[in-house]
């Protein structure tokens, strides 16, 4: 069974999300897999990565399944690069985890 926990880390805010994430993919799936090497969850995102759109679209999909508002998730890094750690405040990380490994 994956763990999404290495990729879920405290942080003052919340805590972040690592994702490396394949953009322009025929089906939304997030998280799609876990990384094991690089301790990352995986999402596939139909949105091609031109002009922050399939950035808009990860931020959208880990707001919906961590049931919470958008503006609680942000992309800190990895704006033009398919490895990104995403902000999500406001959230305990071990809810975030269970409730990433429910939706898979």
């Amino acid at each position: 069974m994956e763990d999404f926990k290495e990729a879920v880390k405290p942080h003052p805010k919340g805590l972040i999300i690592q994702f490396e994430v394949a953009a322009g993919s025929s089906e939304l799936k997030v998280p799609s897999g876990f990384n094991p090497w690089r301790g990352t969850l995986e999402a596939r995102l139909t949105e091609e990565p031109t002009k922050g759109k399939a950035n808009r679209q990860l931020v959208e999909e880990v707001a919906r399944i961590l049931g919470i508002p958008e503006k609680n998730v942000e992309v800190l890094s990895g704006h033009k690069s398919a490895r990104k750690v995403l902000l999500v405040m406001g959230l305990d990380p071990d809810v975030a985890v269970c409730r990433l490994n429910s939706w898979r």
